[in-house]
């Protein structure tokens, strides 16, 4: 059965008219684009500091560790207090960060513990911020509006990688601090436009309020008992493993090519184009394809172009091959969070989405690490055999006869329903 509670006002006006949308959609990008910069900015200042893909992989993982350690508990926050204020104080913090971590590049003063406490305190802010934002997303669109909605917002996170990766170099090749003075600037502009967004975004009253661990456990409870959405889960989390090694091996590529910080910005740049149109055609494939055909087709794409990117030193065709694995990214990344939204009930939003994102991303944390050390230790090409080979292996379950009577039986499974 699908649960689901929406609220929606007594007049629909389309998404372009709507007002709240438009604000939450602008500061939450105003402050995304800002996190974009730094987020390619810090393995970049590693890299040309030591050299090293060992300490790439560690900063790397640094940023990908909160979405292990604090995505449960971040789930719960959401689901108790203001949205609204949450997203208020992530930009305050994460301000006073960045702008810590410019000040010490700008006097020459390189520590590799501190740049990862700076990157674990921003990507963790960053998490608690998209799951706010998400959990209001279904409070100020029409019940109908959902999918275009979410689909704008995965629109708009490729258009800040497709910007933010290429200006994130630019900005590190002019002065390895500017991008981080770049993203406070960003936070500063975001605040302003959250403080004109004064309607409250607080949960509704749910009766007394539990210990937050019981909390937490509720959220993970009811995704495990129920078989397709956790299949759904795993199969994800091995797609964004998957994701994470790729990344760091194409700059670690293009860096032992002898090419430039902005070489890296633009090949990750063109990737964003197919982020955007993936984006943009999610809607339209989910009327044309079940949710787990959709499924089954990107991971089999994904078979074939995975180990081709790892194994290609051309940038040109790097940034092509980047460009279409993007594209199934970012429709999997659609697809996924409209369906996880409609089948959660409104109590739970916060809670089940960060259950969810810890698993998937508690892979990009491994990934991260592991990639490093295994690009370091057997070359990108050996490693590019190895992670075509897992990609097969979640395409041939994504396709086992038992997943498919599972995704048969889910009332979710077409979006368009």
């Amino acid at each position: 059965m699908t649960e689901q509670s929406v609220t929606a006002g007594p007049a629909v006006p389309p998404l372009r008219k709507n007002a709240d949308f438009i604000r939450l959609w602008v500061s939450s990008g105003i402050s995304r684009l800002g996190t974009s910069f730094t987020m390619v900015a810090y393995p970049l200042l590693v890299l040309w500091h030591t050299g090293s893909a060992t300490a790439t992989g560690l900063v790397t993982f640094a940023a990908a560790l909160p979405s292990f350690l604090v995505q449960l508990p971040a789930g719960a926050l959401v689901d108790r207090v203001d949205r609204r204020k949450l997203m208020f104080w992530c930009d305050v913090i994460s301000l006073v960060t960045v702008a810590g971590v410019a000040l010490a590049e700008a006097a020459d003063w390189f520590w590799l513990p501190g740049l990862m406490l700076a990157v674990f305190v921003q990507a963790a802010l960053a998490l608690i911020y998209q799951l706010a934002e998400r959990a209001t997303v279904r409070h100020v669109v029409a019940p109908g509006q959902l999918p275009a909605a979410l689909a704008q917002n995965e629109a708009r996170g490729a258009a800040i990688g497709l910007l933010g990766q290429p200006g994130s170099s630019l900005l590190f090749t002019v002065a390895r601090w500017l991008p981080f003075a770049v993203n406070a600037v960003a936070n500063g502009f975001a605040l302003i436009l959250l403080i004109l967004l004064r309607r409250s975004f607080a949960p509704p009253p749910s009766g007394p309020r539990q210990p937050l661990r019981l909390d937490i456990t509720e959220g993970l409870r009811w995704l495990w008992q129920r078989r397709y959405p956790r299949l759904v889960t795993v199969m994800f989390a091995g797609s964004n493993l998957v994701f994470r090694v790729l990344l760091l091996a194409v700059m670690v590529t293009i860096h032992g090519s002898g090419r430039s910080p902005t070489v890296v910005g633009i090949v990750l740049g063109v990737g964003g184009v197919g982020g955007v149109l993936g984006a943009l055609n999610a809607s339209w494939m989910s009327r044309r394809l079940s949710f787990h055909r959709t499924i089954v087709a990107g991971f089999a794409l994904w078979t074939v172009l995975v180990p081709l990117a790892l194994v290609t030193r051309d940038p040109v065709a790097l940034a092509c091959i980047l460009a279409a694995i993007s594209y199934v990214s970012s429709l999997f990344n659609v697809i996924g969070v409209v369906y996880q939204m409609r089948i959660t009930p409104d109590r739970l939003q916060g809670r089940v989405s960060g259950a969810s994102s810890f698993l998937m991303s508690g892979a990009s944390a491994l990934g991260a690490v592991a990639g490093g050390y295994v690009i370091d230790r057997f070359g990108t090409t050996a490693t590019g055999l190895a992670v075509g080979a897992f990609v097969l292996a979640l395409t041939m379950m994504a396709g086992r006869p038992s997943v498919r009577a599972e995704a048969r039986e889910d009332p979710a499974g077409r979006l368009s329903d």
